[in-house]
């Protein structure tokens, strides 16, 4: 008896190792696959040329949590010049204004429980401090939040599109969000609980856009897609032209191309585990893309935004978001 126990138990293992070894390869194999052509110089100026009169005129992040951990958990320790350096992960949403008011956010950040619980695990394993969750995008958005119409997302991650929840609870209308086909029609098993998530969500309405190499986004001028593949099927670049007084200022957000911005200054990957087992990347695609956006950075006069490095969205200069004041003078939470 305890034999066939064993026996089935063994059974049952294999069965499971079998499992996640199909996942492994059906999503290596379908990263491999999102390799669409990255726009040039030219189409990009000529994208800024067209927002310099209607694209959007304030930008700002709302961060929803905070976590330090070491640098090791999203760089290559091998090739790091600097391993020790402090890193702290963040886990931001950024929102766009118009002349209009309108807004758009890119991307939802998480809730607060999610936040937490999305966290510990790093906290067990690598040696990760607790995570400081800072409220939900819908929480701090406060009456601002009549103004949002969209949302686009550098891909369909939890950590990125846990917070929709709370933005449909405060939104009083619908909210269109523009996908590319690969964001819409590909994912893998670590895309799809989001897809279904914002499939279900009561104030979502989602946009699929046409295939290209650089998609405006339509009702958001200055705004536009790149799709990039590389990290998810669904990842891709949002590029944004915010008014100034000197012409448009030129935002790539970069979602998990990288998450320290020293993997685009040093060419450097994520640790081997993470991109193998994790989440299943395209290394050829990915060093394509660090090479694309520092050439977007130092050819192009752009500022990068990976999501999850908090030093480099600091130093940016984007402002982070306060909510409006109330009618009695106080600030909305």
């Amino acid at each position: 008896m305890l034999r066939r126990i064993a026996l089935a138990v063994v059974a049952l293992v294999a069965l499971g190792v079998v499992g996640l070894g199909a996942l492994l390869v059906a999503a290596h194999v379908g990263i491999r696959r999102e390799r669409a052509p990255l726009p040039a110089p030219a189409e990009l100026n000529a994208a800024a040329a067209a927002s310099a009169a209607s694209g959007p005129v304030r930008l700002w992040v709302v961060n929803t949590a905070s976590q330090s951990m070491p640098r090791s958990a999203v760089l290559e320790r091998r090739d790091d010049p600097d391993p020790q350096a402090p890193f702290a992960m963040s886990y931001p949403a950024f929102l766009l204004q118009w002349a209009d008011g309108r807004m758009l956010l890119v991307d939802a950040g998480m809730t607060r429980d999610a936040a937490v619980e999305f966290g510990r695990p790093a906290e067990l394993l690598i040696g990760a401090g607790p995570v400081a969750p800072l409220g939900s995008v819908g929480e701090r958005l406060g009456s601002a939040a009549s103004k949002l119409q969209g949302i686009v997302f550098t891909h369909l991650h939890s950590d990125h599109v846990g917070g929709i929840a709370d933005v449909c609870r405060v939104s009083a209308h619908p909210v269109r969000v523009p996908m590319s086909p690969a964001q819409a029609q590909r994912t893998n098993y670590t895309t799809a609980p989001s897809l279904r998530l914002l499939t279900a969500a009561p104030c979502v309405r989602l946009d699929l856009l046409r295939d290209g190499s650089l998609l405006p986004v339509p009702g958001f001028p200055g705004v536009f897609i790149i799709p990039s593949g590389g990290h998810t099927p669904d990842s891709q670049i949002v590029v944004v032209f915010v008014g100034g007084p000197d012409g448009p200022r030129r935002y790539a957000f970069i979602g998990d191309l990288v998450n320290d911005i020293d993997g685009i200054e040093h060419d450097l990957p994520k640790p081997w585990i993470y991109r193998t087992l994790i989440i299943p990347e395209d290394d050829t695609r990915m060093a394509e893309l660090r090479r694309y956006l520092r050439g977007l950075r130092d050819q192009d006069g752009f500022t990068l935004l990976p999501s999850h490095d908090q030093r480099q969205i600091e130093a940016s200069g984007v402002p982070a978001w306060t909510a409006p004041a109330s009618p009695g003078g106080r600030r909305e939470s």
